[in-house]
């Protein structure tokens, strides 16, 4: 009996770990974090989750990653998101200002002009056929560079700050609103916790997106792409459409996260905002448990993975032997540790599982074959 329960136990367990690894890497990292913060004798406390949760890594990155985490399941790839956040960011700030601190307004130009820059790498990606790794490599660095142009040639009462950052001018009505309110306010829940109102945004795109992923027909196409292409157009999917389509919706994202960006942090430097933006959007998506082959994941990992960069964030930069110079080589090593746990534990189930099917297999009797006479073909003369 303790035997059955055992071998119950084991491929129950095994399967929960294929398919919420996510979840249990993050309860670890958390755990660790707090830890380290007992440890240094700054206590731990639920400001410090209020911290995770409003952290830019948590809801700027994590809105784009929830798009990243789209293109990659469709076997693409996105290296643009940071410049166009930064790029969109600009829009968003100079369309407030234009139009008199104007809310929706400011709102219809971030997302409108996010679905711009994303139509642009999926039309080239998916209908000029152009690997989505060039072509978002060119438009990171086009992006980028056209936001530092505007910040330079566009005059200061319209950027709203000097000639290096696009930003919403304080004095305008909607931008106690837009920056105190919404940028940087929380929801007190009980006992010193409270929600940012951006970390509210955020989980409500994850919400979002992970019942568009599973319970839609849409969805269902985005990981037929990514498993088999090929396939996935003899069932009538429209496989170029879908892998367009996806870089539109993180367009759209991207220009969530510029409002977010510019309501939080209060504006945006294109010579040094949204650096390796990109990269830590495919970290979070990594980390959430998609794989990177394409076809296989769900869209609530990237709410973990996100949070658990984050965290992994918050416990380099408070040990206080880490100097800055020496702390990305530590997160990377974490990084690195992290999606080696997550990539083993299917590898070892895979081996374990065949290694029982073959131990508990009976022999098969193979009977002695009689020998089987020489045939020799005549040789013809010439």
């Amino acid at each position: 009996m303790p035997s059955n329960t055992r071998q119950g136990f084991l491929p129950a367990l095994s399967r929960l770990w294929t398919n919420y690894s996510f979840i249990f890497v993050f309860v670890v990292i958390f755990i660790v974090y707090a830890i380290t913060k007992v440890s240094t004798g700054k206590g731990f406390n639920a400001g410090h989750v209020s911290s995770i949760l409003g952290s830019q890594y948590t809801v700027i990155v994590g809105t784009m990653a929830i798009g990243m985490g789209l293109v990659i399941i469709t076997g693409q790839i996105d290296l643009s998101v940071g410049s166009a956040m930064v790029l969109c960011s600009g829009v968003t700030a100079v369309a407030f200002n234009l139009t008199g601190g104007n809310i929706l307004l400011t709102i219809m130009a971030a997302l409108a002009t996010g679905v711009v820059l994303g139509s642009v790498n999926g039309f080239l990606a998916a209908y000029a056929n152009m690997p989505p790794f060039i072509v978002t490599l060119g438009t990171m660095l086009i992006y980028r560079s056209l936001a530092l142009f505007a910040v330079r040639a566009i005059p200061q009462d319209i950027t709203g700050s000097g000639s290096s950052q696009f930003a919403p001018i304080s004095t305008l009505p909607g931008y106690d609103f837009l920056r105190m309110k919404f940028g940087t306010g929380s929801l007190p829940i009980a006992g010193g916790f409270a929600i940012p109102y951006v970390s509210l945004l955020f989980g409500l795109c994850v919400v979002a997106f992970v019942l568009i992923a599973a319970n839609t027909k849409y969805g269902k196409a985005v990981y037929a792409v990514g498993s088999n292409a090929k396939a996935a157009r003899l069932a009538g999917v429209h496989v170029e459409r879908i892998k367009a389509s996806v870089f539109m919706v993180t367009g759209f994202l991207v220009g969530v996260a510029s409002l977010m960006q510019v309501s939080k942090i209060g504006g945006v430097t294109p010579a040094s905002s949204g650096r390796s933006f990109e990269l830590y959007a495919i970290a979070a998506v990594v980390l959430g448990g998609i794989a990177m082959a394409g076809g296989r994941g769900r869209i609530l990992g990237v709410l973990f993975g996100a949070l658990a960069y984050s965290t992994i964030n918050f416990i380099i930069v408070g040990i206080p032997a880490l100097t800055p110079d020496i702390q990305d080589t530590f997160q990377g090593l974490v990084l690195i540790l992290v999606i080696l746990v997550q990539t083993a534990g299917p590898t070892i189930r895979e081996k374990l599982h065949f290694r029982r099917r073959f131990t508990d297999s009976p022999p098969v009797d193979v009977p002695d074959a009689e020998p089987t006479p020489a045939i020799v073909a005549p040789l013809k003369e010439a």
